[in-house]
């Protein structure tokens, strides 16, 4: 495996079509070539970041030959920065692409026939200052505080962007540039965790935070120390009113799983007549039994469980035509699916923030009997390789 020591550069690769994670593919020295900053049908010159015997992974130096789609990037980070993938490219391209690799992947990795693959909606919203929260590398060095972000496959830091990281609102880019020089400032070393709530930047780290208020009803969220939500502030509304069109009439009971801190339990809570989340944070747990209580939703229930281990048999038992999943980017664990084999509810709800778990989960969602319905490519991620996915099953 190579290292930035022994970093070198080869001219002249033609670059041939879009793969997955935001990189393009070429061939060189009988090896397959993932390139970073290139556009199909582009002759580039490329610096290679880390190889093997097999691959190279590479990021663009300079273009010879200049596809009509590039654009001048907007970042003075990229693409030595990590973080984003598609900043040479419209956005709109960048839209096509994700979903043209989301589709391969049903066909390629789910094994679907192209006839059983409904057509991919898109929910999108603004590409730049979306994220609530950040999470900011740091680096102590001569007596100096340096911030940022990682480069492409490597843990060495790229400076924080003088103009602002992109993705971030004005407020937290700001609150960087004026915080960065005090030490004091972070909870640990190498890690300063950021969030974006109600115009405040909070370290998300050290206390709770809220999110919204969100949908016609103005629900607030608590969010624990350390918890998970979803990131995009334009997004999130758009994405759990998608989900709510897809509870059905008359909804009994429904089992969440990956509940977290009930985003979704709460965003659904009028339209069920129970709910049972579960969840492996407690403190997550705790937070959703805050939420839920706060405003009056006593039929809501969560519970502490690690879902990488044997269900217990009483879920089987539990009277639910409607299952949510929402995992993390390891997808559904063996056990879950298994359970669902055998659970047979009448319609599954799949978010999923890995399209490449997604369609290994989709494949033996596949063989328990459900059927996609509906998918719908929401970009919770602009200009990263990152995309979220819903998906609608039924029996």
């Amino acid at each position: 495996m190579s290292t930035e020591k022994n970093r070198r550069e080869i001219s002249g690769l033609v670059v041939e079509k879009w793969a997955n994670l935001g990189t393009c593919i070429s061939h060189a020295e009988n090896k397959t070539v993932f390139v970073k900053g290139a556009v199909p049908g582009e002759t580039v010159r490329i610096r290679t970041d880390k190889e093997n015997s097999k691959l190279i992974w590479g990021t663009v130096v300079s273009a010879e030959k200049i596809s009509t789609l590039r654009i001048e990037s907007d970042c003075s980070a990229f693409p030595e920065c990590g973080g984003c993938s598609y900043r040479h490219i419209p956005y709109e391209e960048e839209l096509r692409i994700k979903k043209s690799l989301l589709n391969d992947s049903f066909l390629y990795v789910s094994k679907l026939d192209p006839s059983q693959i409904p057509e991919i909606t898109i929910l999108s919203g603004p590409s730049n200052s979306y994220r609530n929260t950040a999470q900011i590398k740091i680096e102590f060095k001569k007596g100096k505080t340096n911030a940022g972000f990682y480069k492409e496959n490597s843990n060495s830091l790229v400076s924080f962007p003088k103009e602002g990281c992109k993705h971030l609102p004005s407020e937290m880019n700001e609150y960087v540039r004026k915080n960065l020089g005090n030490k004091k400032t972070f909870s640990r070393k190498g890690d300063w965790r950021l969030r974006y709530s109600s115009g405040e930047i909070l370290e998300y780290d050290k206390k709770e935070v809220k999110i919204g208020p969100y949908l016609p009803e103005k629900i607030e969220w608590s969010i624990p120390a350390e918890g998970f939500t979803q990131v995009n502030r334009f997004l999130l509304e758009e994405w759990m009113l998608k989900i709510r069109s897809w509870i059905p009439k008359n909804c009994g009971s429904v089992l969440e799983f990956y509940s977290g801190a009930g985003l979704i339990s709460l965003a659904i809570g009028h339209l069920v007549s129970r709910l049972s989340g579960y969840e492996l944070s407690n403190s997550s747990v705790q937070a959703a039994e805050k939420n839920a209580k706060i405003l009056g939703y006593s039929h809501l229930e969560f519970h502490t469980l690690d879902l990488n281990s044997a269900l217990p048999k009483k879920l089987g038992s539990f009277d639910a035509q409607l299952c949510i999943l929402n995992p993390p980017r390891a997808g559904a664990s063996s056990s879950l699916l298994d359970f669902l084999d055998g659970f047979k509810a009448s319609r599954v709800i799949y978010s999923s923030c890995n399209p490449s778990t997604l369609a290994r989960d989709l494949g033996i969602l596949k063989n328990s009997g459900y059927k996609l319905k509906e998918i719908v490519l929401t970009d919770f991620f602009p200009r990263t390789k990152h995309f979220e996915v819903l998906v609608l099953f039924d029996l």
